[in-house]
């Protein structure tokens, strides 16, 4: 389990309409050169994703919203930032996320041996 979350290329920052904040902890996985994209629940929503090609989907939680994402700039092989647009509101529902892999997992270890040299 935590290779695959090494791996994961994770949503931290959404800017744009407030719906898109439903993308927090959505993740991508790549493959080389193509990606599979992953709900927040580890439940696959697209494959064969490919940087500046459009793909869409729907999350279980929102199962009346079309999601529409692109990969703009791969930024290195662990950070992405890309475009989004949901059916809520075409008008105005629409923004920018960036995703960025590892860094939890460092830091729960960190907290838990911190919380066991004081409890000595």
């Amino acid at each position: 389990m935590d290779e695959i979350r090494d791996k994961q290329i994770s949503i931290h920052e959404v800017i744009g309409g407030e719906s898109g904040q439903a993308l927090k902890d959505c993740y991508f996985i790549r493959h080389g050169n193509i990606y599979t994209f992953y709900d927040k629940d580890g439940n696959e929503k697209a494959g064969d994703v490919h940087v500046g090609q459009d793909f869409s989907f729907t999350l279980d939680e929102l199962p009346d919203v079309k999601w529409t994402l692109s990969i703009t700039n791969p930024e290195g092989p662990s950070k992405l930032s890309g475009k989004w647009n949901d059916s809520i509101d075409p008008a105005q529902a629409d923004g920018e996320y960036q995703a960025q892999a590892g860094g939890t997992g460092e830091e729960e270890d960190t907290s838990a041996a911190s919380a066991g040299g004081y409890a000595s």
